[in-house]
């Protein structure tokens, strides 16, 4: 029997536009292709010993995968990108073309939410996200962290456990904190590997990507909208 609920948030809650992310960055004259070495000098100076390589992907690992697990500062993060940007380039600029990854929230997945929690279920997030993208997102696209509050019982990041799906010690430690069993839970993520690697813990799944592009072309299949998915796998 499902107990909990627990929702990944970026493709699954959040509507991402990763591409006009980086092409957002890009536009600040951040020259992806050189940026491997460049940003390891950068971030290297900003934060001592350090590794971190973007590469041509800056989502890929290194940098981003530190900075989500919390072993890189905002400040540190935000820095060795704008050591990169053309000069005249502002901090509020970096800070803005970073953000345009997190478009919004349409109102009836948080409905569905809120249905849920009627209906007498432990609602959870757990987010492989970052601290800048995250404060963005609770004060535009959720409305405040009053909001948060009232959806979620529990809410698990990557940036503060400085662990990250698919590793299967951040799913173990979402149990111990809830106190729960694997088979009682519902996790719902858009990562193939988040959640093959949950489902070998014993969680039930659903692998949904509900993410769009700023144009609206919906990224994945309607029919895998988790919205509709999860009716038939509560009954």
């Amino acid at each position: 029997m499902i107990k909990d609920i627990i929702f990944d948030l970026g493709g699954v809650l959040l509507d991402i536009d990763l591409p006009y992310c980086m092409r957002s960055v890009q536009a600040l004259g951040v020259d992806f292709s050189a940026m491997s070495a460049q940003t390891s000098c950068s971030l290297a100076e900003t934060q001592g010993t350090k590794p971190a390589v973007m590469g041509e992907g800056i989502v890929a690992n290194g940098a981003l995968h530190l900075y989500q697990i919390g072993e890189i500062s905002t400040e540190d993060f935000l820095s060795g990108i704008h050591r990169l940007c053309r000069p005249g380039t502002t901090r509020q600029q970096v800070i803005d073309a970073w953000n345009t990854c997190c478009i919004g929230i349409p109102s009836y997945r948080l409905e569905k939410i809120q249905q849920l929690r009627r209906q007498g279920y432990r609602i959870s997030m757990l987010s492989n996200t970052n601290d800048a993208h995250w404060q963005d997102i609770v004060s535009r696209c959720f409305g405040g962290q009053h909001i948060v509050n009232q959806l979620f019982d529990h809410v698990f990041l990557s940036q503060e456990m400085h662990l990250a799906k698919p590793n299967d010690d951040i799913y173990l430690k979402v149990l111990e904190d809830l106190q729960a069993k694997a088979e009682e839970c519902l996790f719902i993520d858009d990562s193939t590997p988040n959640v093959e690697a949950a489902a070998a813990l014993g969680f039930h799944t659903i692998h949904a990507d509900v993410s769009k592009t700023r144009e609206g072309i919906v990224v994945a299949p309607p029919q895998s909208d988790w919205t509709t998915l999860i009716d038939d796998m509560l009954k």
